[in-house]
């Protein structure tokens, strides 16, 4: 983990899975198994207890569950010293509503969202099909359903909750992928863009492209301000016929930041500095113009390296 290597800094980390079926649990200092973060009262009690007897400072979420059962419980961790490197709870309920999300870009000048209607409503006028349902809340591309005409709509307009899923056009296009690091001030924010250039059916950047000066930099600069995103967070954009279209805001890293640490730029620690530890944010590098993959590896459970 790239914070583990900052002087002083000591990493604990967590996972649902024992650490003999966890990856991740070799680069960190300690580790701790707790509940899922969708049992949020378990998964909070058990954090707490970590928080105590580790003297944790800082906490980091990595996925959206984990965001979102931390933003009601930030009086509980302030009580015990610890600071959530989350944004706010409104930015956060902004960023995870699909359609208010939609609302609050769709008469913006330079940001343009995906149009997003409530499954409910009557299609607006130019909605063509096929059309794409979405959980309104959800998070990667869990529960997508392609509508191809009227009469498939009408069947899972019966079957799924109106106001717990949204549509929108099913739009062809490259992915766009913008991290960015903001001061909640607003007086200092980067951005770093790569175009995805292969992807898992989940969403996750496999190769990637960085895309140095592109306008999705600006864009999501200016997305991110609008919203209030504070520290570490990631937008997409659908690129369609050369057009930008704000597609997701994700208020915690993004499954690729690595991409942003090899192309240059420290993501982790400057994120703890937009919370208090170890002053302001470094200027944004130019990214060089590079290819990068993400690959995997395969090493017996238990040791500290990895096989050839």
């Amino acid at each position: 983990m790239a914070v583990s290597r900052h002087p002083g800094a000591t990493v604990v980390g967590c996972n649902i899975h024992p650490p003999e079926w966890s990856a991740a649990a070799r680069l960190v200092d300690r580790f701790h198994q707790v509940p899922s973060a969708r049992d949020t009262p378990a998964y909070i009690s058990r954090l707490l207890e970590i928080c105590a007897s580790e003297q944790i400072s800082h906490i980091i979420a990595l996925t959206d569950p984990e965001v979102d059962a931390l933003s009601g419980e930030r009086r509980r961790f302030e009580d015990q010293n610890v600071r959530l490197c989350i944004p706010s709870t409104p930015a956060i309920r902004l960023a995870r509503d699909k359609l208010a999300l939609y609302r609050c870009f769709s008469g913006h000048p330079r940001i343009h969202p995906i149009p997003t209607a409530e499954l409910g409503w009557e299609l607006p006028p130019g909605f063509p099909y096929p059309l794409l349902a979405k959980p309104r809340h959800g998070r990667s591309r869990e529960g997508h359903i392609v509508i191809p005409d009227a009469s498939a709509l009408a069947f899972w307009r019966s079957r799924l909750g109106r106001d717990a899923y949204v549509l929108q056009p099913l739009l062809q296009g490259e992915v766009f992928v913008s991290d960015v690091v903001r001061e909640l001030d607003d007086s200092l924010s980067i951005a770093m863009t790569r175009r995805e250039l292969l992807r898992t059916p989940n969403g996750a950047g496999m190769t990637v492209k960085m895309e140095p000066g592109h306008e999705c930099d600006a864009l999501a600069r200016e997305a991110a301000g609008t919203i209030g995103l504070h520290g570490c967070v990631n937008l997409e954009f659908l690129v369609v016929d050369g057009a930008p279209l704000l597609m997701d805001v994700n208020p915690r890293f993004s499954a690729g930041v690595a991409f942003s640490l090899m192309a240059g730029y420290d993501m982790v620690a400057n994120h703890l500095r937009c919370f208090g530890a170890g002053g302001t944010i470094d200027p944004v590098i130019r990214a060089p113009d590079a290819v990068y993959v993400r690959g995997m590896v395969e090493y017996p459970s238990g040791t500290s390296h990895a096989t050839p």
